[in-house]
Formats: structure tokens, C-alpha cells, sequence
């Protein structure tokens, strides 16, 4: 939606994100300058976020200590496994479907 389509419709927009669920993506000359979302919307992310940074949290908390470059090491080699993990899973999958 055009920001110009956003300020004309503004009521009708703010109730077809509230009672829709659905973002709206508003733009000026084809560039992204807002996302319009629910209340509900707006809380599962806020709750993703604080879930994430709970995590890195986490993590710093039980790498208290360690050399960075073990650290960094050792999350590669994790990284590498579950792509891994996921590569074998897509490719059982693909075979199955042949």
C-alpha cells in the first residue's frame, strides 16, 4: 500500500490489520517505509525477540571464561552438523519424491 493510499485509509487500515491479522506493508515510490501489524502480531514478535536474547544469554553465561576463539570453534563445528543434519533431511526427502 502506498503511503498515500495509507494516509487516505488510515481507519480502514488500522481495522483490517486489527480484525485480519494481517500485516500491510506500506510504501513510498517502491521502497518499504513501514509495516503495519495486530496487536497480536506485534507481541509474538516481541516474544521471539526476548526469546532469542534469552538464549545468547544463555550462551554467554555458560561461555563465562572460555577462550573466544574455542568458543567460536566449537559453534562452527555445531553449525556445520545441524546444516548437515538438514542437507541429509532434504535430500532423503527428495529422493523419496522422485
Amino acid at each position: 500500500m502506498s503511503v498515500r493510499d495509507a494516509r487516505a485509509n488510515f481507519s480502514d487500515l488500522l481495522g483490517s490489520v486489527y480484525y485480519t491479522n494481517n500485516p500491510i506493508v506500506v510504501e513510498k515510490k517502491g521502497k518499504t517505509v513501514a509495516v503495519v501489524v495486530s496487536p497480536a502480531q506485534f507481541r509474538q514478535l516481541e516474544k521471539i525477540k526476548a526469546e532469542g536474547w534469552a538464549v545468547i544469554d544463555e550462551l554467554r553465561s555458560r561461555n563465562t571464561g572460555k577462550d573466544p576463539d574455542e568458543v567460536y570453534r566449537e559453534v562452527t563445528k555445531i553449525v556445520e552438523e545441524v546444516r548437515q543434519e538438514m542437507y541429509d533431511k532434504e535430500e532423503k526427502k527428495s529422493k523419496r519424491s522422485r
